[in-house]
């Protein structure tokens, strides 16, 4: 497995979401970090309904209402904690989650 810096913990800001592309010998990563009351969580970026980006603009993954990660897709809501899908046509399931790394300098680390 390798290790690779995302960014800063103080670059990602509450409801405002970072959008990252990782290219490893193995394989390409699309994910988002988001910080929901003041914590850090990690996902693909992929609805499991159809196998599809979340976003259609740049670090666009939220709800109007900044409340839920949105599919811009189909709708689709998804609470910020747990990625579980409450509202849309894949409700039951759930975001894939990330395990992230913080260094004790502010860093954000992410293993592939």
């Amino acid at each position: 497995m390798q290790r690779h810096f995302l960014c800063h913990q103080q670059d990602v800001l509450e409801a405002q979401p970072r959008e990252f592309e990782l290219t490893t010998e193995q394989a390409s990563l699309s994910l988002f970090l988001v910080r929901y009351e003041n914590k850090l969580y990690a996902y693909q970026n992929r609805c499991p309904h159809l196998n599809i980006p979340l976003n259609w603009q740049p670090d666009d993954f939220l709800s109007l209402e900044q409340t839920h990660i949105q599919c811009s897709t189909h709708g689709a809501l998804f609470n910020l904690k747990d990625g579980h899908c409450i509202s849309g046509p894949c409700n039951g399931e759930a975001l894939t989650s990330l395990p992230i790394e913080l260094s004790e300098d502010g860093k954000i680390w992410i293993q592939s």
